[in-house]
């Protein structure tokens, strides 16, 4: 098969993006958007792994994008699916947790890959089961963007690493100036073009 480009996924009419922006703006507080999202992901879990091997490249931002972050003791993935990009952020940091709400997600996971250093747990990007500034690395791929929780669980001087696999042809892209507003003058940021994919690294300056 030859891939000439991304996929055509429909971005701006897709309802992932329809709920993200429900997420974002409130929109009736928010939780038709978190609900449509965690109903959509587990409808396509059975095939997710498997759509998203036939995709050349789509984990590459993830892997560009951890050249530019700082060391840190230990790392957190949030929305990692069935860990398309999991052993990247192993690859580079010791100790990662992996986080999905959806449980399909985490069973669809490569149990074959390599284990060591990575705990997997049902989690919600809107509760982390992390303290307040406590976690100094959040990396996502195509991730569901909720800057409160963001700005509760990062430490000072910490960074967030957020990448899309097609850039605004991924149904949940956020731009990077969206993400730096949303978090505010606190952070500081810088974003880079990866294959068919983006990463922008986002730094706690407070």
């Amino acid at each position: 098969m030859t891939h000439n480009g991304p996929p055509d996924l429909k971005a701006e009419t897709h309802p992932s993006r329809h709920a993200q922006r429900q997420v974002l703006d409130g929109q009736l507080g928010g939780e038709e958007g978190w609900s449509r999202l965690r109903t959509i992901y587990a409808e396509q879990a059975p095939e997710w792994r498997d759509w998203t091997q036939l995709q050349p490249g789509y984990a590459q931002s993830v892997a560009d994008g951890l050249r530019e972050v700082k060391d840190a003791p230990w790392a957190v993935e949030v929305c990692c699916g069935t860990g398309e990009a999991t052993s990247e952020v192993r690859a580079r940091f010791t100790k990662v947790v992996a986080c999905d709400v959806n449980l399909a997600m985490l069973r669809g996971r490569d149990t074959g890959a390599p284990q060591d250093g990575v705990v997997w747990i049902a989690a919600d990007v809107r509760s982390l089961p992390f303290a307040d500034r406590s976690v100094p690395l959040m990396v996502a791929l195509n991730g569901v963007f909720n800057p409160e929780e963001i700005e509760r669980v990062i430490v000072p001087g910490g960074q967030v690493l957020w990448c899309t696999s097609f850039r605004e042809g991924t149904p949940l892209y956020v731009s990077p100036g969206e993400m730096g507003d949303r978090l505010g003058s606190g952070w500081t940021g810088r974003t880079g073009l990866s294959g068919f994919g983006q990463w922008t690294l986002l730094t706690r300056t407070e």
